[in-house]
């Protein structure tokens, strides 16, 4: 595959916690407090990001190995949470590290607004780890935490999920600190995949590390979609009832072990999304069509009952998205012919065509951050199979390219900040799991092994 990203230009509502001026000042968790809402050119950085410096830790008593591991993995997270600008280490001081205070002058001259300091040392088993956030300007400490993990001498440091997680962690709180909002790091991604026989259900962490596989159809298991809080999966099944195979909406735990709720009608069922309060899924199926295929929009509860029909026409309607204010839903329909993008309010009407980029229209996915409600992703053809990722403001009626390239890129979703989409894209024979900032810039690979799509990004 060659797959290339060509960055966005779109205006965009800025986040209103995201700080405006040269100093560090806390984001306000109330609306208008810190400022008003500007409007920028997103091209490859973030809005307003804050100068951060990251200098290599303090190792006491031994774990060499485990701090520059933990500084890597925090690096990449403050780098990849589109908030922070991060000071190249060639342009760091030459000044102590030890454990007082920084000598913020020679910091200054970094031209850093914040500093991150870590130290790390070993008793035996335990593994002690200290992060320290510092404003550079005027030289006070914003955030401080110490963990405690049991990491055996013996142990693979890379591998090691627990003391990866305190990095992913500690970026979340920084990212708080500064927008109101926890960063991703913390989250996981649910995907299908085969690496271990059939398509089945697997999560792994936000940067690829720490992969499971949570289901055990036996059969296929597709689209998964995390509840708002990260705390259960809807998925496509399929299963055989009475000897007739269907497809069904099964809930799991993201956990795993636990039998699912299954969501079974007399059709196909497929493509379930949740509403942002989980009170709703809403799904397409042939359940009231199962002599001609066509599919509709329905809506039901969680546990299957109360399903409503919302979608009444002799096209296909398909793959519905939920808005972050859960009053409106974004679909996939051939009416009019071909398959384009409309929104309609949650009780199937007010329905209108968005103006979308491309042809054959697929996989929408509406950006679950309230300040961020007027973007919707999608795939769109550009051509044959062409299928890229593109990104539509409401706002603006415009649509930008996220990827280019002559590969597939398909089913893209946002992470729960909406600041990351992560989406699949073909490689070689294989299928792989890929993210990339909002504007284009930070596009990493994530699996490397068995043919892996559909993926959902779930809460903390």
């Amino acid at each position: 595959m060659n797959l290339q990203l060509r960055l966005p230009i779109i205006f965009l509502a800025a986040l209103a916690s995201m700080p405006s001026e040269t100093s560090l000042t806390r984001a306000s968790m109330t609306q208008g407090q810190q400022g008003q809402d500007i409007y920028i050119e997103l091209r490859n950085r973030a809005v307003n990001p804050i100068t951060l410096a990251v200098p290599t830790f303090s190792i006491i008593a031994g774990a060499e190995g485990e701090a520059n591991m933990l500084r890597q993995v925090l690096w990449n997270d403050l780098d990849y949470s589109m908030v922070f600008d991060l000071v190249d280490s060639k342009f760091y001081p030459d000044v102590a590290s030890g454990d007082g205070t920084p000598d913020f002058t020679a910091w200054r001259q970094t031209d850093a607004e914040a500093l991150i300091r870590g130290f790390v040392r070993r008793q035996g088993d335990d593994l002690i780890v200290e992060f320290r956030l510092y404003d550079v300007a005027s030289g006070q400490q914003i955030i401080g935490k110490r963990y405690y993990q049991e990491i055996p001498v013996t142990a693979a440091i890379i591998s090691n999920t627990d003391l990866r997680g305190i990095a992913h962690e500690f970026n979340d709180e920084a990212v708080f600190y500064f927008t109101g909002q926890y960063g991703a790091a913390s989250t996981r991604i649910a995907y299908v995949s085969n690496r271990r026989g059939p398509k089945e259900i697997h999560l792994m962490d936000y940067d690829g590390y720490g992969d499971q596989r949570i289901t055990n159809d036996g059969g296929f298991a597709l689209n998964p979609a995390f509840s708002p809080d990260g705390d259960q999966i809807a998925y496509v099944s399929y299963r055989s009832h009475d000897g007739i195979p269907n497809v069904d909406i099964a809930m799991l735990n993201k956990g795993g072990g636990i039998p699912p709720v299954i969501i079974r009608t007399d059709g196909q069922d497929s493509s379930p999304d949740w509403s942002p309060d989980a009170s709703r899924l809403v799904f397409s199926s042939t359940k009231d069509g199962t002599k001609t295929g066509n599919s509709e929009i329905y809506i039901s509860k969680p546990d299957g009952s109360d399903i409503q029909r919302i979608t009444n026409n002799s096209e296909i309607d398909t793959s519905p998205t939920f808005s972050p204010n859960g009053r409106e839903i974004a679909f996939i329909s051939t009416r009019g012919g071909g398959q384009h993008l409309y929104k309609m309010s949650i009780d199937g009407i007010n329905v209108r065509r968005l103006p979308v980029e491309g042809t054959q229209i697929d996989s929408p996915a509406w950006n679950p951050n309230p300040q961020l409600s007027d973007l919707i992703a999608y795939a769109a053809s550009e051509g044959g199979n062409r299928f890229q990722v593109f990104v539509y403001s409401l706002s603006t009626g415009r649509s930008v390219p996220v990827t280019r390239g002559s590969g597939r890129a398909d089913s893209p979703n946002w992470s729960p900040d909406g600041r990351q989409i992560v989406f699949e894209a073909a490689q070689g024979n294989q299928s792989h799991i890929f993210a990339v900032g909002l504007d284009g810039s930070r596009l990493r690979q994530l699996t490397r092994e068995g043919a892996n799509q559909s993926p959902s990004w779930g809460g903390r």
